[in-house]
């Protein structure tokens, strides 16, 4: 195995990887007891009555500040939480670089060997602060590879981090590419829905029985960087009367003195920021789904906020719309038919990461399709289903502007749906032998350019992957997944 990080990789400059995880993308446990406290999936209670206790223990853990909670490793768990995300683990990442060359597996290599790091963080802190931290890693890994570039890949928020360590603590210096996987540049309008109202789904919908939205909302409040990823240049919010509503000016929405000033802070975060690049980057963006981007303010008595009504303006990864994903600054600008939770995992990205990392040092030729300028959807109707429940696929293709500025209609393709078991839910023990994969061929539909299909969501409960095979003319097919939640609906008790 070639040693990518201190020898020249065939004509490539020595170099090692840092994979900085978005969003809830690290572990945290209790310094005190050594628990981890988001998420281990095995601590969750077998008896359901204990539920509520085991997530009354994590939300009262995980507010901040809380000084007893420190980061323990990136997720290599499945997470659902709809709406913010739904994201696939960052171990199928390390797989992936292991494939192309890199010592990534920190079981089979000490930590002087690996030629890939991943750095965990509290996600719930200031992003200066882990900025900070990255750049004491970064120096830290750098001494196991005298002369070498540190080479980031951030996704979702860990894109942020790596842009402040970058710019503000001089990792310029010492980091030779940036990789940025679905990392706004101007926040997302998810993170401010999910301020206001919360989570739809913690994980599974039995737990909504105990008031997770509120829980959620509450928690989410005292964390610094939620409030750094609103959107401070696009004007997202509008009253019933059509005008501009800024979150950072109108506070109404928020309950405390504190709450408002973390929100101020987070404005002064962005501003800080700007937009400055200075190191080679390239930018893997999402064109996949409608995309939360717009939200009308409903006023109450006083000018409290009483509700947002929500809309998917625009398309991007379904997170983070394309506008704010689309760096203005990036040496290259890379569209991908992705959702935001498996962009770092998508075969047609990892094979443009490949290229970028290995190949075009060693002379073999680039084979992997860059997503032309076209409109491709591939989704179920709902993120989660009743066994036996009909799930009905809808995708929708349409090619490059015309000069009237229309979309034409891609048809004539051939789609695949696939409806396969990935793993239990929290609390759910392991399962011998999964159900057998559900395919269906999607028809067109309706309009030209629409295809559709149903599958019949199947009996045992769990997380499955809904992935579509689309079939373009002259081009390599596209593989697209989403993720989906199968469990029968929670019963009220009483």
């Amino acid at each position: 195995m070639t040693n990518l990080s201190s020898e020249t990789n065939n004509g490539g400059p020595p170099h090692f990887i840092v994979i900085v995880p978005g969003y809830m993308g690290s572990k945290l446990r209790d310094k005190k007891t050594g628990e981890i406290v988001w998420v281990d999936f095995g601590s969750i209670p077998g008896n359901p009555l204990k539920w509520e206790g085991w997530l009354d223990e994590m939300f009262a853990k995980l507010a901040y500040p809380n000084e007893d909670i420190e980061p323990a490793g990136i997720m290599d768990e499945l997470l659902f939480l709809p709406p913010w995300i739904k994201a696939e683990h960052y171990g199928r990442l390390m797989d992936a670089l292991g494939d192309m060359g890199y010592r990534a597996d920190p079981d089979q290599y000490t930590e002087d060997q690996l030629d890939v790091y991943t750095f965990s963080y509290d996600w719930r802190q200031d992003n200066r602060i882990s900025g900070r931290e990255l750049g004491e890693a970064v120096q830290r890994w750098g001494e196991f590879h005298p002369g070498a570039e540190a080479w980031l890949i951030g996704h979702s928020n860990g894109g942020i981090v790596s842009r402040w360590y970058i710019e503000k603590e001089g990792g310029k210096e010492k980091v030779g590419k940036l990789f940025l996987m679905g990392s706004p540049w101007d926040g997302a309008p998810k993170s401010m829905r999910i301020l206001f109202s919360g989570l739809d789904t913690l994980f599974r919908k039995r737990f909504n029985l105990f008031d997770i939205a509120n829980r959620t909302r509450d928690v989410l409040r005292t964390f610094p960087s939620s409030y750094q990823l609103i959107p401070v240049h696009n004007p997202f919010l509008r009253g019933e009367d059509n005008e501009v509503i800024d979150p950072f000016d109108e506070t109404e929405w928020l309950t405390d003195d504190t709450q408002h000033e973390i929100l101020a802070d987070g404005k002064r975060f962005n501003e800080e920021l700007g937009t400055t690049l200075s190191v080679e980057s390239l930018c893997f963006f999402g064109r996949k789904l409608p995309t939360m981007s717009f939200g009308v303010v409903h006023l109450e008595a006083g000018k409290r906020w009483a509700d947002i009504e929500w809309s998917a303006t625009e398309v991007g990864d379904g997170t983070v719309p394309e506008r704010s994903a689309i760096h203005p600054k990036a040496d290259q600008k890379l569209p991908f038919v992705v959702g935001h939770g498996d962009i770092y995992v998508n075969p047609a990205v990892l094979e443009f990461l490949q290229w970028e990392m290995v190949d075009k040092y060693t002379e073999l030729d680039f084979a992997v399709l860059i997503t032309p300028d076209y409109s491709l959807l591939f989704e179920p109707e709902r993120d989660a289903y009743q066994p036996g429940e009909m799930i009905t696929v809808k995708a929708e293709a349409y090619g490059e502007l015309d000069k009237d500025g229309q979309r034409p209609p891609f048809e004539g393709l051939r789609i695949m749906a696939t409806l396969e078991w990935q793993e239990p839910l929290p609390g759910d023990p392991p399962i011998e032998s999964p159900p057998q994969p559900t395919v269906a061929n999607l028809s067109p539909s309706g309009e030209a350019g629409s295809y559709s299909a149903q599958l019949t969501a199947p009996d045992l409960e769990g997380y499955y992957a809904l992935t579509g095979e689309v079939h373009l003319p002259g081009a390599k097919p596209l593989t697209l997944i989403e993720m989906i939640l199968v469990e029968a609906d929670p019963v009220e008790a009483g």
